[in-house]
């Protein structure tokens, strides 16, 4: 599929003002509100590398692309693309641009928007539209780039992305501590470790449940990442274990901690201030829900919470916001509610700013319509 192709598609909708569900590879259609569209347009095919140029290290890819086949292709040349976003790498790259999902790798590369470097894609009207660049030191107006990026398919049918590679780590090692101790001394042990001068690719807080699923044990832990060369690595697990003891674990870990909410009937996301994490940490993560799995980025700011269906769950909104009470009043967002009621959930859209940006790229609202709210 081309981009020609996309742009031809949502000028027909637009003209009978049909509705459009845009998808790629249909992994993620369960996230977001539920779509009000009467025709699906698929990218499915619309898939490949255009460009690669490692000496740059840069890629172009279309929207369809999957993540391992990104993986695939840079690997040979020594690099990667730091992108883990909850899931398999059965997803495209296209959704992960467009939904902004961001996984663990997030704590030391940054979010989907600090690597991509320029994007294409179709208004609502049906016009091609490019923005950024396809090298890393380029300059340009308003960045429409950072715009679509977390729109939701709501602003633009993304077709093709230029993304910013990194080289690949030579040395590559995953710890976990245990924390069997009181909150107090999960709080002291957080203190040290973000006060330490360590350089984790990724740092997350486990709850007991979601410790044990991933076969980490039945206590709260602390799975850490650390990656470059061997001296370095070395230097922060010295360190590191000064003043806690940490176990190595296969780093595909990760990847089972990426598919923690595979088939959850809740997956939401509350964030705030680091700082506010770092207090409540491990106060915040519960072990007495076992069909609750919650972890933290205490250096970002995000907990991430999925509740699989046990009888026991619950489903409203206010009962799942008084499980953590320890952060009152932080955005949290909804992702995923399967067969519930997005009723009386806040759109994100609803501002006037959100309204008029709509109106700019997609008139008739007929890409994507509802997902983001009203």
């Amino acid at each position: 599929m081309s981009t020609e192709v996309v742009a031809a598609a949502v000028r027909e909708s637009n003209a009978t003002r049909t509705p459009l569900r845009i998808s790629g590879r249909s992994n993620w259609l369960t996230a977001g509100r539920p779509v009000r569209a009467t025709k699906n347009l698929s990218l499915r095919d619309d898939s490949g590398v255009v460009s690669y140029v490692p000496g740059d290290l840069t890629m172009t890819v279309r929207a369809a692309t999957p993540l391992s086949e990104i993986e695939r292709v840079t690997r040979e040349h020594d690099q990667w693309l730091p992108l883990d976003p909850y899931g398999s790498d059965d997803g495209t790259i296209g959704a992960t641009i467009a939904t902004a999902s961001a996984g663990p790798l997030a704590t030391h590369f940054g979010l989907p928007r600090d690597l991509l470097l320029g994007l294409e894609f179709v208004n609502g009207r049906g016009d091609v539209v490019r923005g950024g660049g396809k090298v890393v030191k380029n300059v340009a107006g308003f960045d429409l780039s950072r715009l679509l990026t977390g729109s939701w398919g709501s602003l633009g049918v993304i077709t093709e992305v230029t993304l910013r590679l990194y080289a690949r780590p030579k040395i590559d090692r995953s710890v976990v501590v245990r924390l069997k101790g009181s909150a107090k001394d999960s709080t002291a042990f957080l203190r040290a470790v973000l006060a330490a001068p360590l350089n984790a690719y990724s740092l997350e807080m486990l709850g007991a449940s979601a410790a044990q699923a991933l076969g980490l044990g039945p206590s709260k832990a602390c799975l850490i990442r650390f990656g470059g060369n061997g001296a370095a690595v070395d230097a922060q697990l010295r360190e590191l274990s000064s003043f806690a003891k940490s176990e190595e674990v296969e780093t595909a870990a990760w990847d089972r901690l990426r598919n923690l909410e595979k088939d959850a009937g809740v997956v939401l996301r509350i964030s705030g201030l680091p700082s506010t994490f770092r207090e409540v940490s491990a106060a915040m993560l519960s072990d007495e829900f076992p069909w609750m799995f919650e972890y933290i980025n205490p250096v970002r700011g995000v907990l991430r919470l999925m509740i699989h269906d046990s009888g026991n769950a619950v489903s409203d909104e206010d009962s799942l916001l008084g499980i953590d009470p320890t952060l009152p009043n932080q955005p949290t967002v909804f992702e995923t509610i399967l067969g519930g009621d997005w009723e009386g959930i806040p759109s994100a859209v609803s501002d006037p700013l959100s309204q008029g940006i709509k109106k700019a790229y997609d008139p008739n609202n007929i890409l994507n319509p509802g997902i983001l709210g009203d």
